[in-house]
């Protein structure tokens, strides 16, 4: 039986009639709907009824129009393509615009369902109205003790809630702590008029001690204990050590007295102060954190204790807190090359060495890092992705990832791309071998990264670590002088080899350039750019990515560690960092950075790079010597600079 593999050829899926005309057609009507061209696209939809994303069009046509569509007209169209990624967001929609319109009797028949809050008031408004309000006083509770203000079409519905006497004070102190709790202070002020009178003085107490950042909650010590003060107090103080642990620390002892605290909430409370002692690296944090109960020292507070020993290069601590920590945390390799760390310093040769053997078999940052340290050979234990051809050609035929594909072909990658999570989410092991089998058979590697993350196959390197645009990477190494397989480990890391991936925060591309950052380097250094949408060009991209990374290394004294910081917290946030410490051990550094996305990128960029020297036939350096000490030159190293690879299977792969 033929094998699916990287080099096993697989025939495409079943072509449609003229798949290329029926695509030109489809591509031409999706941007006459997009640029409002409604006669053109009206007269397009004849040619383009039998494509396989002939819906796709009908969905634009409905969106356009589903303030005049008839109600059942809609409600059949969303049953028939209920599996299909628009049909959510199209559903939602139209029952907002069915409740903007009052058409009360289709918001009730079709609306009941639906999880939108903006939808959910729509049909409580229906329902009063038509005076079916049976059980509603609690929908209508839920959806005004909320931390924020809520849509416009809520209105009605909290006037009759009004009106039913359903607002009371406990109530209304619910939604103020809530809305202290998501930061809405402002809110508490229009809330507090649902007070009582003696809880009204409450909630004007809290809003004060919020506007003044609590630095004046010792005055609490004469408050009398009541429910709502020791609530005004307990997030006071947790909120005041964010900023300054040793005050939060100072209100407590002055206060803490004079509230009969539970158990549950002096522990929480000891918990939180100590946690931001450790954070801040507050030299009382060791006899802060002995002083939390031992049931309220969650994973949480044991690596920020753990982190706080690194820092302040206390081994005997270290290692006692890890020690005490949670065994699934304590398991994370992280935490044991630590431990191997501590059991080295603090005497225990052996035990440490044998805790660094037993981590240097994984193929993983610390796994690296500990082979360096006793000078072993880097363990990478590929397997061969085995996927039967059937299997896959099987997988795209399948209606869901036929249409993530068509989408694709069609250059509609965002819709591709919703398409196929829907597809992949309620597969099992086999499915999700497959689906990445059929991602990489399309040149689709994030998907293909994504699906094997999943299935746990971390070992199908082949898969796991692809080579697209070597060609553009090696070209830019070569003129900017940087390190190929760093660039191929960045860009893995920041968009797992997505051309057209856009964060959240609006960083595009493979190398997630926020267009901010690329304007300045066109200021800089003379390049071309004309928009965002270059930056979703892969050549475009890596040229202006690579050159960003040079200035990075030209800033922090050629440091991948400081340089690959920057790229993804920013060069002000490392230099702060720098001012704020003076550390010489990059690893050390690494791992008690105030940032946890920074912490786990770092090394991540590191282990890609490692294995990207592997896959791309390269000497594998060292991650060590891509270390140098901090301060140190950059020629510094803390290993012979190049690995032996073997394959000694003791964990998966990063």
């Amino acid at each position: 039986m033929c094998l699916f593999t990287a080099l096993c050829a697989a025939a495409p899926p079943a072509a449609l009639a003229d798949p290329v005309a029926q695509r030109a057609t489809f591509s031409e009507a999706w941007t006459a709907a997009r640029e409002g061209r409604r006669e053109q696209f009206e007269s397009l939809l004849p040619a383009a009824e039998g494509y396989l994303l002939y819906p796709y069009l009908r969905y634009e046509d409905l969106r356009h129009r589903r303030a005049a569509v008839p109600a059942p007209e809609m409600a059949d169209f969303l049953a028939a393509h209920r599996d299909w990624a628009f049909a959510d967001g199209l559903e939602t929609v139209w029952l907002r615009t069915l409740g903007k319109r009052g058409r009360w009797q289709a918001v009730l028949r079709y609306g009941g369902d639906s999880n939108d809050t903006e939808v959910r008031c729509h049909v409580a408004h229906a329902r009063i109205r038509s005076g079916q309000t049976d059980g509603l006083l609690a929908e209508a509770r839920t959806l005004w003790a909320v931390g924020k203000s809520q849509p416009d079409a809520c209105d009605p519905v909290f006037d009759w809630l009004r009106r039913q006497n359903g607002i009371t004070s406990s109530l209304a102190w619910e939604r103020i702590d809530r809305a202290m709790t998501a930061r809405e202070r402002r809110l508490t002020r229009y809330l507090a008029r649902y007070l009582d009178a003696e809880d009204r003085v409450w909630a004007d107490r809290w809003y004060e001690q919020d506007r003044s950042g609590y630095r004046r909650l010792a005055r609490a010590a004469s408050w009398p204990d009541t429910g709502q003060a020791r609530r005004i107090v307990d997030y006071g103080l947790r909120r005041l050590a964010r900023s300054d642990a040793d005050a939060a620390w100072r209100v407590f002892a002055t206060v803490g007295n004079a509230f009969a605290w539970s158990d549950v909430e002096r522990g929480g409370i000891l918990a939180e102060l100590a946690l931001w002692s450790a954070v801040e690296r507050n030299p009382a944090t060791a006899q802060r954190m002995a002083a939390v109960p031992p049931d309220f020292r969650d994973a949480r507070l044991y690596e920020w204790w753990a982190r706080f020993a690194l820092a302040s290069g206390d081994w005997r601590q270290l290692a006692d807190v890890l020690a005490a920590m949670p065994a699934q945390h304590r398991d994370d390799a992280r935490w044991r090359y630590w431990a191997a760390r501590a059991a080295l310093e603090t005497g225990a040769a052996t035990e440490g060495r044998e805790q660094l053997a037993g981590l240097a078999g994984e193929a993983n940052f610390y796994g690296f890092l500990a082979a360096d340290a006793l000078d072993l050979p880097y363990s990478i234990c590929p397997l061969e992705p085995q996927v039967a051809a059937a299997a896959v050609d099987r997988l795209a035929g399948d209606p869901p990832f036929a249409r993530a594909l068509e989408l694709r072909r069609a250059g509609l990658p965002s819709w591709a791309r919703r398409e196929w999570n829907r597809a992949v989410r309620d597969l099992d092991r086999a499915g999700l071998r497959t689906a990445a089998a059929l991602a990489t058979r399309e040149l689709w590697p994030d998907r293909a990264i994504a699906a094997l993350g999943n299935s746990g196959d971390l070992r199908w390197y082949e898969w796991r670590f692809p080579k697209p645009y070597r060609e553009l990477v090696d070209d830019q190494a070569q003129r900017l002088g940087l390190d190929a397989a760093w660039i191929m480990g960045l860009m893995r890391s920041e968009s797992a080899l997505a051309e057209d991936a856009v964060s959240p925060a609006g960083a595009r591309g493979l190398m997630q350039l926020t267009p901010g950052t690329a304007r300045q380097l066109a200021r800089e250094h003379g390049l071309a750019y004309q928009g965002t949408q270059q930056l979703m060009q892969a050549g475009d991209n890596i040229l202006f990515g690579t050159t960003y990374l040079r200035d990075l290394l030209d800033r922090f004294a050629q440091s991948p560690v400081l340089a690959a910081a920057a790229y993804n917290a920013g060069p002000r946030a490392v230099e702060r960092w720098l001012a704020d410490d003076h550390p010489v051990d990059p690893v050390a550094w690494i791992d008690t950075l105030p940032y946890f996305e920074t912490r786990d990128y770092v090394p991540r960029v590191l282990a890609f790079t490692t294995l990207y020297d592997w896959r791309m036939d390269r000497p594998v350096t060292r991650v060590s010597a891509r270390m140098p000490p901090l301060g140190a030159p950059a020629d510094t190293v803390t290993a012979k600079a190049v690995a032996d690879v073997v394959c000694r299977v003791s964990g998966q792969g990063p």
